[in-house]
């Protein structure tokens, strides 16, 4: 009798990096002989990969959760299993909330998925009659899990660098749930992007909390991120991005390395957060106003067509209208290519949810004021940035189609990661194109295809 193939299913909340851990969590499935379902109905196996950045992360846990359990309800077999940082954060509290979750797993815990889920199929009650919670939350390892990654897509990978966080700014709860830095040795990282280049890959994105502050940890001086970036350099792939970058630790050999014709691609996203020198200190950034608009201004000089893109918070406590102004300012001066703006949100286990009292935080309709206001400035500012690259010739990814239901109509990425839409009667997802701006919108660019110098065939995913 023909064994029934195991399927699971993997949502994915957050930044790259988790997008990145849930490659590693296919990995892991795959190598037990897991395949992975096409929807939800066919799953034996979920995982939530969770975030606690957004806002009421624990309370989308519980919601979808819940959502589950309706499945389970006619699929009595199916195992729900929680990970990430809310897991990381909250462990056995997750069984009180919801009975939906069948075994939780910590940052550093991902290769004990497959014993976990033998553990939730065959639980057996205690004595007293409750079942014992299946769970693996280690402390957070010294080195990074070495994962089997099942890539989502054939032609772009990303490659980690490093993991967690020793800046311990006040709002920020990575250093808690994905521990203290730790970086890989260089030459696994070389090694890693070489096999992808063997493999035609055309883009690899270097993922890390804080990529700049890559070989801190380490005793050698020369273990740092402008020389691994000089090392890549060298190697077979056509586009090298990372992934993201702390103000306070960008170094001028690294603006060095990017400003020279290779394969670093001309993007840089860099959280400013504020443009308030009362509130950046508030926040533990490391840096001032004055000092960031001079790093964006050595970016710009020393990186030709750089594009910088930027996370910012408002309402923080202690944030005045004045203070926020300075926001504004440093914005207009700025001129991001792109940002994303949210209401600050207390994160239990931070530095800001224990100093600050309740009536401390900024009212919620002022905060979402100080946003749409600060949205309307950015997006004007994107607007007028791309209307400059009309008429310019635009080497483009395709990632793949822009609009269902139109099969001609493709996406991609520029070198400085603007969005462009274009048309094409061949299949051009996973190749280089050459495309003509002929129209620019806050969203991206739209233009027409003039050639493929880069047409590399690849098996692409249907």
């Amino acid at each position: 009798m023909q064994t029934k193939t195991k399927k699971y299913f993997i949502f994915t909340w957050g930044c790259q990096m988790n997008e990145h851990k849930s490659e590693g969590i296919a990995g892991v499935l795959a190598r037990e002989g897991y395949q992975p379902a096409n929807d939800l109905s066919e799953a034996d196996v979920v995982i939530f990969n969770t975030c606690m950045v957004r806002e009421k992360p624990e309370d989308k846990v519980y919601s979808e959760a819940g959502k589950i359990g309706e499945y389970k309800a006619n699929k009595p077999d199916l195992l729900l299993g929680v990970g990430g940082c809310v897991a990381q954060a909250l462990k056995e509290k997750l069984f009180r909330r919801s009975d939906d979750i069948d075994f939780v797993f910590g940052s550093s815990n991902i290769s004990d998925i497959p014993r976990l889920i033998e553990e939730a199929r065959n639980l057996q009650p205690m004595l007293n009659g409750r079942y014992r919670p299946v769970m693996a939350i280690d402390k957070i390892a010294d080195k990074i899990e070495d994962l089997p990654f099942v890539r989502v897509s054939p032609f772009q990978a990303k490659v980690t660098i490093t993991e967690g966080c020793s800046n311990f700014c006040s709002f920020c709860i990575v250093p808690y749930t994905t521990g203290l830095l730790r970086s890989r040795l260089p030459g696994d990282i070389i090694a890693e992007v070489s096999a992808l280049a063997d493999q035609n890959y055309q883009e690899v994105q270097l993922l890390g909390q804080n990529v700049d502050s890559y070989g801190k940890d380490m005793d050698d001086p020369n273990i740092n991120f402008a020389n691994l970036l000089r090392a890549i350099t060298h190697l077979e792939i056509q586009r090298i991005r990372f992934t993201s970058s702390h103000p306070q630790d960008i170094t001028g050999d690294v603006i060095e390395v990017m400003g020279k014709p290779n394969n670093i691609c001309e993007h840089l996203h860099m959280a400013v957060q504020s443009g308030s020198d009362a509130v950046l200190e508030e926040m533990r950034r490391g840096y001032t106003k004055e000092r960031f608009l001079n790093l964006v201004r050595d970016l710009k000089d020393g990186v030709p067509g750089v594009n910088i893109t930027t996370d910012i918070i408002v309402g923080y406590p202690t944030e005045s209208e004045s203070d926020f102004e300075e926001t504004v300012d440093l914005v207009k001066k700025a001129r991001f290519g792109g940002a994303y703006i949210f209401k600050y949100s207390p994160r239990p286990g931070t530095v800001s949810f224990y100093k600050f009292k309740p009536d401390q935080d900024v009212p919620d309709a002022e905060k979402q004021r100080r946003l749409e206001i600060l949205l309307a400035v950015q997006k004007q500012i994107t607007f007028e940035e791309n209307q400059k690259r009309i008429g310019q010739k635009v080497e483009v990814l395709a990632e793949g189609h822009a609009r269902a239901g139109d099969p001609h109509l493709y996406l991609g990425k520029s070198r400085d990661n603007k969005a462009v839409v274009f048309r094409s009667l061949i299949n051009p997802i996973g190749t280089m194109v050459n495309v003509r701006v002929r129209e620019a919108l806050v969203a991206g660019l739209q233009g027409e295809i003039e050639s493929a110098p880069a047409l590399i065939p690849v098996s692409v995913h249907a």
